[in-house]
């Protein structure tokens, strides 16, 4: 289930790990005069277009381009700015977990990073360099707004595993572990494969009836045609 309670994310910031950092810069803001409640309350938001389309600069393990959350993997999203010191620290582990992931899942993961800070803040030239210092490996956006209000990503940095459905499974603020990170999202994984095989074997149920069924039918016909008289 996407979350979208702002309010009740902003009431817990007292004890996020970044708070400290909340203090420094600000909590994100979602409008023009960071008025969050007229924001939430609007439910225009619901007709947007889904999944959101967000724009990626080259970077390491980034490409200059458009990705989509939720995308049709498993996704790990992390919301940060380049200076906050634990941000600095998650980018790296993020980069440990895709490490740890790549052999067994790389084809079914797809980590993406969104920045509060605006290209004005950061130029993009900056803020490769920033990824590339602080060890950070995959897809990286300044499109961190939509996102943000979707899954109330208050505060950073900000790690969340979300299904291909975009449903959250698991969260962190503050700093965690790449081996963390990467457990998360093999449960995820695992449970999306758990529904796919029970997709499939109910649509092979269905169709195994469908099958019986016809068969019932021609053979009931066949034997109306051989025995003509059996049915007076």
């Amino acid at each position: 289930m996407r979350r979208r309670d702002l309010v009740a994310g902003i009431g817990s910031l007292g004890v996020l790990a970044g708070a400290g950092s909340i203090v420094r810069y600000g909590p994100p803001s979602v409008g023009g005069d960071g008025d969050i409640d007229d924001e939430t309350e609007d439910d225009g938001d619901e007709d947007e277009e889904w999944p959101i389309e967000v724009e990626t600069i080259e970077a390491r393990g980034s490409e200059a381009g458009t990705v989509t959350v939720p995308s049709e993997d498993v996704m790990v999203l992390m919301f940060f700015v380049n200076g906050c010191g634990n941000c600095q620290v998650q980018a790296g582990r993020l980069a440990d977990a895709r490490a740890e992931l790549e052999a067994d899942h790389g084809e079914d993961v797809r980590f993406l990073s969104l920045t509060y800070d605006s290209e004005e803040q950061i130029p993009p030239d900056e803020l490769r360099e920033w990824w590339e210092t602080h060890g950070g490996n995959g897809y990286v956006s300044y499109d961190a707004s939509r996102p943000m209000q979707e899954y109330a990503a208050v505060g950073y940095p900000v790690t969340i595993v979300v299904d291909p459905d975009g449903e959250e499974h698991w969260r962190e603020t503050g700093t965690t572990g790449g081996r963390e990170i990467a457990s998360a999202v093999e449960r995820v994984l695992e449970a999306t494969a758990d529904e796919n095989d029970e997709e499939s074997n109910g649509n092979e149920s269905s169709d195994g009836d469908a099958a019986n069924e016809s068969d019932g039918a021609d053979d009931e016909a066949e034997t109306a045609e051989d025995d003509p008289e059996g049915s007076d």
